[in-house]
C-alpha cells in the first residue's frame, strides 16, 4: 500500500500555497473559538510544565541543567500526542465533519506510543545528522586550531539542511496516524516519506510563505499567534488532504 501511495504522491498536482491558504481561511470562519481554545490548552499544558520545571529546578548546577533538559525532552515527546489530536481536529474541520476541542485528546486513545515513537525516531535521525557538526566543534575546541572553522561551518550547514529535510519528509506522519491507526511508527514514517516524494520544494515554500505572518505575530507582541497558528495549521492540513486525495482516474 505504501508503494502505491508513493507513486500517487509523485504524480499528484498540489494546489498552490495561495489556494491552500484561501481554503484554510474559509474553513476557519466561525470556528476560531474552538481552535484557539484547543491551542491554549496545548500551550498551557506543555509550556506551563516547562515554566514550572524552570522555576523549580536549580539551573546553576550541572544536575539541575540535566534534569531540566530531561523534562524538556520528555515534554517534546509528549507534544507529539497533542499534535496528533490537533491534526485530527483540523482534519475534521477541513473535511466538513463534526469538530470539538476534545479531539485534542484523540492521540491518547491507543495512539500515544506510535506518536511518541515517531517523534523519537525523527529526533534520533536529526541527532545523527548533527554528529559531524558536534565532532568538528569538539575537535576544534580540543586542538584550538581555528582554521577548522570552515569545517565547522560546513558541517553546521549540513546539519541544518538535513534537519529541515527530515522534518519535511516525515511531516505527514502525525496526520497519517489517525487515518491509518494500524500502521506502526516506521510504516507511518515510510508512508509520509512516500507521500512527500517530489513535494519537498513545494512544502518548504509553503512553510517559508508564512514568514511575513510570523513577523506580524512579533509586531503584535505575540497576540497575533491566536490567529496565525490556526491559519498556519489549517493550511498544512489542507496540504496533507491534497496529498492523500485520490487521483481522478482512481475515483
Amino acid at each position: 500500500m505504501l508503494i502505491i501511495w508513493g507513486d500517487n504522491a509523485e504524480m499528484k498536482q498540489i494546489k498552490s500555497s495561495a489556494a491552500l491558504k484561501a481554503d484554510a481561511r474559509q474553513q476557519l470562519l466561525g470556528k476560531y473559538k474552538t481552535v484557539i481554545l484547543a491551542y491554549l490548552i496545548m500551550q498551557f499544558l506543555i509550556s506551563g510544565c516547562m515554566n514550572l520545571a524552570q522555576a523549580q529546578v536549580n539551573l546553576n548546577t550541572g544536575a539541575g541543567m540535566g534534569i531540566y533538559y530531561l523534562i524538556y525532552f520528555i515534554l517534546l515527546l509528549l507534544s507529539a500526542i497533542f499534535i496528533t489530536g490537533q491534526n485530527q481536529l483540523y482534519k475534521n474541520i477541513a473535511r466538513g465533519l463534526p469538530y470539538y476541542v476534545k479531539d485534542m485528546w484523540v492521540g491518547f486513545h491507543g495512539l500515544a506510543d506510535h506518536a511518541i515513537l515517531v517523534h523519537l525516531i525523527i529526533f534520533g535521525l536529526c541527532l545523527l545528522a548533527g554528529i559531524p557538526f558536534i565532532l568538528s566543534c569538539a575537535f576544534m575546541a580540543y586542538t584550538k586550531n581555528y582554521y577548522l572553522s570552515l569545517l565547522v561551518a560546513a558541517t553546521g550547514i549540513f546539519f541544518l539542511v538535513m534537519s529541515i529535510l527530515l522534518s519535511i519528509w516525515y511531516s505527514q506522519a502525525l496526520y497519517l496516524i489517525t487515518d491509518y491507526p494500524d500502521e506502526s511508527a516506521l510504516q507511518l514514517l515510510k508512508h509520509s516519506r512516500a507521500l512527500m516524494k517530489g513535494h519537498t520544494g513545494s512544502y518548504f515554500y509553503l512553510l517559508v510563505s508564512f514568514i511575513g505572518i510570523g513577523l506580524l505575530v512579533v509586531l503584535t507582541f505575540g497576540i497575533g499567534i491566536l490567529w496565525a497558528y490556526p491559519y498556519f495549521t489549517a493550511t498544512k492540513t489542507n496540504y496533507y488532504l491534497e496529498l492523500t486525495a485520490p487521483n481522478p482516474e482512481e475515483i
